[in-house]
């Protein structure tokens, strides 16, 4: 058992402002799963953008164009992904905050009163008339 204590995350100096990846975190810690789908969303939408732009005409040189339509297209997708990540930083708070308006209510649990069980043993109710069938 390893009984050495785990040092925490250095928080940032005051004043100083968070990197992305500590931007992204909070985001993630704020807006649950609402993040990643609009990261995923950025990404794929500018994926099939890509490949249907290059399907269409647009010339691409060097290796790029010569790797294939899918391959060039995500090779442009993942240059682009500093721009995904400010575009999904900028647009999660505001889809967060719209999302949260549709969203229904919690419902508050109701608490039942359960009355306290009895003493005594309960007795099974009898056949009509006290007589037992057999």
């Amino acid at each position: 058992m390893d009984t050495t204590p785990e040092t925490p995350a250095p928080e940032p100096a005051p004043g100083s402002k968070p990197t992305l990846r500590q931007r992204f975190k909070t985001l993630i810690a704020e807006s649950g799963a609402i993040v990643l789908w609009v990261y995923f969303g950025i990404f794929g939408l500018v994926l099939v953008s890509t490949a249907t732009a290059i399907k269409l005409g647009v010339k691409l040189e060097g290796v790029a164009g010569a790797a294939g339509t899918w391959g060039a297209a995500y090779l442009f997708t993942k240059l682009t992904q500093p721009l995904r990540i400010a575009a999904t930083l900028a647009i999660t708070p505001a889809l967060a905050t719209f999302l949260r308006r549709f969203r229904k209510p919690a419902v508050e649990p109701v608490a039942l009163a359960v009355e306290p069980a009895a003493s005594e043993p309960s007795v099974a109710p009898s056949v009509a008339g006290g007589q037992s069938q057999e």
